[in-house]
């Protein structure tokens, strides 16, 4: 493979339009690799992704929101589900999972439907669309809006507060205008979601946001400030996860058009099909850690408090791990060890909300649809460098 991939920098656009070759060749050649525009280190094979995310004690997830968001954090004073290490990890995901169970999930499955067909009945007015605009963006946004209990005109509000705050940790590369519209985006993030919190903590309601409020765990409540960063969490994951897989999806099935034709006869394959397109193409193509001393991976030695990046999408496509890796397989058996949803303590909260978002979209879209057909030349990338989706995709169904 050329060498010329050996050049790897997430934040540069020639990077940006396709990573994939730049992770074949440092699995290959440089499965740690210094990046000193990022001062950073790149983990790219799939056992040491997984040991570098399994291993809290040595790399800690202290400064991902930091270097995710930037200075356009709405919740800057508060501690982070993801970017928490045990114990107080430990105590927000318990309190967490109390308010996001099972049988909340179950007890959605019916909204959930009935959303993802009334999108679908709006967008197919017009024979071509764009799918992200239309479908895949406004669906999580609906669905997570509806759990936590926000009011259905805020919703186009926190679709754009959303793509901002993502869009932080590269802030260098925008205009000052769009800094000054991210900064009050953050500002009327925080202040709403705030004021949600007093209104339900003074009266309790049906929803997530005052579940999260409730949730007590032996004598322990989460403070406004942690609900605030649970909220924030919840809906910018919830969104850009599905938002992506379901776009992501769609690209896919352009490029391997006899896996639809497979996953379209047989519809018990569709939520194989939704993990193996999380593994194909990653929504969340890293995240960020530091190491809490000098260690070594790979025989590299990473200094005392460096920053590591554990590149989710590399791991994904390890040939040792998947066979056939740069090849969508909507029958492939070992998707339980893809890292879409990270691995370890913070496998994401919301996965199986996600895989449901997915797999009802994409069956009702089979149902509907006997030909989806993506209509534009050329596919522009979102603007947040460690996510890969679409910023827009325009599909003809028939």
């Amino acid at each position: 493979m050329s060498s010329l991939y050996a050049n790897y920098d997430p934040t540069k656009a020639i990077v940006q339009a396709d990573p994939y070759p730049y992770y074949a060749y440092l699995r290959e050649h440089e499965p740690v690799k210094y990046i000193p525009e990022m001062n950073a280190y790149a983990v790219s094979r799939h056992s040491d992704v997984q040991a570098v995310l399994r291993n809290h004690e040595q790399f800690s997830s202290g400064p991902l929101i930091q270097l995710a968001f930037g200075d356009f954090n709405p919740a800057p004073d508060s501690p982070y589900l993801l970017a928490s290490d045990p114990p107080d990890h430990t105590r927000l995901r318990n309190l967490v999972n109390k308010a996001f169970s099972k049988r909340m999930l179950d007890s959605k499955r019916t909204e959930i439907v009935a959303i993802v067909k009334q999108l679908l009945d709006e967008a197919s007015e017009n024979e071509e669309f764009d799918v992200i605009e239309e479908f895949s963006s406004p669906l999580p946004v609906h669905i997570i809006g509806q759990i936590m209990g926000i009011e259905t005109e805020m919703r186009a509000d926190f679709r754009r507060w959303s793509n901002n705050v993502t869009a932080g940790g590269n802030a260098a590369a925008l205009t000052d205008a769009q800094r000054a519209e991210m900064r009050q985006d953050t500002e009327d993030f925080r202040d709403y979601f705030l004021k949600r919190i007093a209104e339900v903590r003074k009266k309790p309601e049906a929803n997530l946001i005052s579940d999260l409020v409730q949730a007590e765990e032996a004598g322990d409540k989460l403070t406004a400030d942690e609900v605030l960063a649970m909220c924030v969490l919840l809906l910018i994951a919830g969104n850009e996860t599905t938002t992506s897989l379901i776009s992501n999806a769609i690209i896919c099935l352009r490029d391997f058009p006899e896996q639809e034709k497979i996953a379209r006869a047989d519809r018990s394959l569709v939520p194989n099909m939704t993990e193996e397109v999380l593994r194909y193409l990653s929504p969340i193509q890293f995240l960020f850690r530091q190491s809490i001393s000098e260690t070594q991976v790979a025989g590299v030695t990473i200094p005392k408090d460096a920053t590591v990046l554990a590149m989710y999408a590399s791991a994904n496509r390890d040939e040792s791990v998947f066979k056939n890796a740069d090849q969508l397989d909507v029958r492939r058996e070992n998707l339980r060890q893809h890292t879409a949803f990270g691995w370890g303590i913070h496998m994401c909260v919301g996965r199986a909300l996600g895989l449901l978002e997915g797999e009802l979209a994409l069956n009702h879209m089979f149902d509907r649809f006997k030909t989806i057909e993506i209509t534009q030349e050329k596919i522009e990338w979102c603007d947040a460098f460690y996510l890969r989706g679409p910023k827009n995709l325009k599909i003809r169904c028939r």
